[in-house]
C-alpha cells in the first residue's frame, strides 16, 4: 500500500483562483492564462487540503481501530509565483474513535513544515521539531540529479508543476462543459481520468532496481480530476483523486488559489541556518 508521503507527492492536482483577470485577458487557453498571470513577481495565494482514505480494510484490524499511516489530512497555505513558492503545511489525524481521543493527538504540531522552493536553487524544509538537522540549524536542504529524476517520474508532484503549461495542457485536453458559479463567476469545468504514468516521464535510468521499484509502486496508479476555470481562463477550482489498483487506499486533494497578481518574493533561508543533506527532499510537504 502506498504511504501518505507518497500520496502527498503524487496527489497534488487541485486548484482554484479568486476573482480578477490576473493579467490573463488575452489568453486563449488556461495554460496561457496562468503563464501570463505568473510573470515577474506576480503570483497567487494557495490553500490546499489533502485527505488520505485508507478504506475500511486498512483502517481496522480484528475489529479494532488502527492508524494506517503518518497522518490522514494535511492543510497547506502560502504563495506560489514565478520566483518560487513559500508554503506551510500542518498535519492532522481525523476520525479518531471516541475511546482514543485524548490518547492520540488530532493535530501533529511537531510535523508542521514550511517549504521554500526556488527554481534552479532547490528546496528548503523547516520542520517544527527540527527533524534531521543538527543543533544550531533550522533548515534542511538537499537535491541531486537522482532526486530530480525521481520527482519528475512521480508525475504532477507539486503545485508549481500543476500550474505549468505542460500539465495544464494535459488537464484541459478534453472539451469543457458548463460548471457552477465559483467565487461569483460562471465557470467551465474540465474532467478527466488517466493512468498516472501519463503525467510522468519515462524512466531514464539503466538501474533495473530503480525501474522495477518505480513501476511496482506507480504502475497501476490512476488520477481523476475536475478543473474549473473562470471567464479569464484562470483555474478557479479543481478536485483530484489518486487511486491504485488492488489497494483500498485513495488520496483526495482540493486546492484554492486566490488573489492572482499577489506580490511573491521568495528568498532562501540564511546560509548559516541551512544543513545540506544527500537525501532527496520533496518539493513541498
Amino acid at each position: 500500500m502506498f504511504s501518505p508521503r507518497t500520496a502527498a507527492i503524487i496527489v497534488i492536482v487541485a486548484v482554484s483562483t479568486g476573482c480578477g483577470d490576473g493579467g490573463a485577458g488575452t489568453a486563449r487557453t488556461p495554460a496561457e492564462a496562468v503563464a501570463l498571470a505568473m510573470t515577474g513577481s506576480s503570483g497567487v495565494k494557495v490553500t490546499r487540503n489533502m485527505r488520505l482514505d485508507y478504506g475500511e480494510q486498512a483502517a481496522k484490524q480484528d475489529g479494532s481501530f488502527s492508524l494506517a499511516g503518518e497522518y490522514e489530512e494535511s492543510r497547506t497555505t502560502g504563495v506560489v509565483g514565478a520566483a518560487g513558492a513559500d508554503l506551510t503545511t500542518t498535519f492532522h489525524y481525523i476520525g479518531i474513535p471516541d475511546e482514543l481521543k485524548g490518547i492520540i493527538p488530532a493535530d501533529l504540531d511537531h510535523m508542521t513544515t514550511r517549504t521554500i522552493t526556488i527554481p534552479g536553487s532547490g528546496t528548503y524544509l523547516n520542520r517544527a521539531d527540527r527533524q534531521d538537522v543538527p543543533e544550531g540549524k533550522s533548515w534542511l536542504y538537499g537535491r541531486d540529479a537522482t532526486c530530480e529524476q525521481l520527482l519528475d517520474l512521480k508525475g504532477p508532484a507539486t503545485i508549481r508543476d500543476l500550474l505549468s503549461p505542460e500539465m495544464l495542457g494535459k488537464l484541459t485536453i478534453a472539451p469543457p462543459s458548463p460548471g457552477q458559479t465559483v467565487d461569483g463567476v460562471a465557470t467551465l469545468v474540465y474532467e478527466g481520468n488517466a493512468p498516472q504514468s501519463e503525467f510522468g516521464l519515462e524512466v531514464q535510468s539503466d538501474d533495473p532496481v530503480l525501474r522495477a521499484q518505480f513501476h511496482e509502486q506507480f504502475g497501476s496508479a490512476r488520477i481523476s480530476w475536475r478543473l474549473w476555470v473562470g471567464p479569464d481562463l484562470l483555474p478557479r477550482r479543481a478536485h483530484v483523486t489518486f487511486t491504485q489498483d488492488g489497494e483500498p487506499s485513495a488520496g483526495r486533494a482540493e486546492i484554492d488559489l486566490t488573489a492572482w497578481g499577489t506580490e511573491v518574493t521568495v528568498e532562501p533561508p540564511p546560509s548559516d541556518q541551512v544543513h545540506e543533506t544527500t537525501s532527496c527532499q520533496n518539493p513541498e510537504p
